[in-house]
């Protein structure tokens, strides 16, 4: 039985739109923790299905709080939901996905003093609920300082999502951090990168144990129809860059180059691309090419992909769908 909240140890934000299939897993899974010190904040994003009656069927637990408003995104609506969150902690979960019954307990015995944000492993699922992958889920872990933090989460293990990690929510708070309401991609890892800026003082700690059930979907925004929003990615990227020192240089264009290079190619395999919107970002790959070059190469088999898609992107483009079918 849950006690009721009286110190809230950690503020989970639960962004929902349109996901009643999956919703009562979700809520389970929260109900299940053996860390009970928690509140979840439930925003309800202007869902057209039963989601918002599934959710009111679990207002009078009192760790639970429901904020409904018109849609606005997931980063209006976790926004809703940190400036309503009250935990000394903080963390992200999506209403298609689920936790297992140690994360926050987990989070709790890992977040000291000295630590910034703790980063775990995350577990693919079907939207059945069959596990994909089995990752090591084991306690080991280790610590960087919040600079190298950031190139791990960049470049040597990347982790461009909010879900697997928590937060000081007083930092959160203090700062006013937000997400870009008007970015749609990679507005995650840009909240991620303003965070660790902020805390240069304080460790990252790294846990092999799994603190996220992550559920595959065909619907997910990486498969859906690309569309110019989705090119807001270089927007992050350029914001990124006001948090970032020049140790970070390498990896940060070498994830750039990466993630411009593929909306490029998937941009010149697609229809409602003029070949202006396609060059403009051609034009960007190449400065970045040039930056990431004067930085100094990764010595990987991904350079040498940058240096033919700076000489010929649509080209290499060409090649590389031929080398696909």
């Amino acid at each position: 039985m849950l006690n009721p909240v009286n110190d809230v140890l950690i503020s989970v934000i639960v962004p929902v739109y349109n996901a009643a299939a999956y919703l009562e897993r979700c809520i389970d899974s929260l109900l299940q923790q053996d860390e009970n010190r928690f509140e979840v904040i439930f925003i309800n994003d202007g869902s057209r299905d039963n989601s918002l009656a599934i959710l009111q069927n679990y207002a009078h637990y009192p760790h639970f709080q429901l904020i409904d408003q018109p849609n606005g995104g997931v980063s209006s609506a976790r926004n809703q939901g940190i400036r309503a969150s009250r935990g000394k902690l903080l963390c992200f979960l999506d209403a298609d996905d689920f936790l297992p019954p140690n994360a926050f307990s987990t989070y709790v015995r890992l977040m000291q003093p000295q630590v910034a944000m703790v980063v775990g492993e995350s577990q693919h699922f079907t939207p059945q609920g069959q596990p994909i992958d089995f990752p090591a889920n084991s306690s080991i872990s280790r610590a960087l300082a919040a600079s190298a933090a950031i190139n791990d989460v960049l470049y040597f293990n990347p982790r461009h999502g909010i879900c697997d990690k928590v937060f000081r929510g007083d930092v959160i708070r203090q700062h006013q951090l937000s997400f870009n309401e008007d970015i749609y991609n990679f507005e995650d890892l840009l909240f991620v990168i303003n965070y660790l800026h902020l805390q240069q003082d304080r460790q990252v700690i790294f846990t092999q144990q799994v603190v996220y059930h992550y559920v595959v979907s065909p619907n997910s925004a990486t498969r859906s129809t690309l569309r110019e929003k989705h090119f807001s990615f270089a927007r992050s990227f350029s914001q990124m860059q006001a948090f970032l020192s020049r140790q970070h240089n390498r990896c940060y264009y070498h994830l750039y180059l990466k993630v411009t290079s593929s909306y490029i190619y998937k941009a010149l395999h697609s229809d409602g691309f003029s070949r202006a919107f396609v060059d403009e970002y051609i034009a960007l790959y190449r400065r970045s090419f040039k930056s990431y070059f004067t930085s100094g190469l990764m010595l990987n088999p991904w350079s040498l992909y940058f240096a033919l898609f700076f000489v010929s992107p649509r080209l290499v483009s060409r090649l590389r769908r031929l080398a696909q079918k």
